[in-house]
């Protein structure tokens, strides 16, 4: 009866261990997607003032954020969390017309009509940077 429990445990003991391991090796190996947003504004001395924006520079900036939002989602969630991908480049080109900004639009248009993967990410952390500093500026 013991040589049953310790071959038991022999073989029982490995097993949760390498489970273990595996749960927690498995989801630091997952696919991972990164954009990195700089800050462009190298002054960060910049004292804030008391004065708050106005009611349409706010609403203004939190379409901008919105728009920040949409993308940065579209960009680094994969396609299956979305129920309807086309729905939603479709909302965000709605908020793109609403902001009516012309560089935001032509940053954001530019996204699409990369030619190469390479030169559309570059177009992607363009546009998320200039939306963050514009955002910025908003609110200052």
């Amino acid at each position: 009866m013991e040589s049953k429990q310790k071959l038991a445990w022999l073989i029982i003991l490995p097993l949760v261990i390498g489970v273990a391991i595996g749960f927690s090796f498995g989801k630091n190996t997952g696919s991972q997607k990164a954009i990195e947003v700089t800050n462009s504004n190298k002054d960060e001395t910049v004292p804030t003032s008391d004065v708050k924006p106005d009611a349409s520079k706010k609403a203004l900036a939190l379409r901008k954020l919105d728009l920040l939002k949409y993308y940065t989602n579209f960009v680094l969630l994969p396609k299956e969390k979305f129920a309807d991908p086309k729905k939603y480049g479709e909302d965000m080109s709605a908020v793109v017309t609403e902001i009516n900004d012309d560089e935001i639009t032509s940053r954001y248009n530019a996204t699409v009509e990369a030619d190469n993967d390479e030169q559309r990410v570059v177009n992607i952390r363009v546009l998320l940077n200039y939306l963050s500093d514009s955002i910025r500026s908003d609110l200052q």
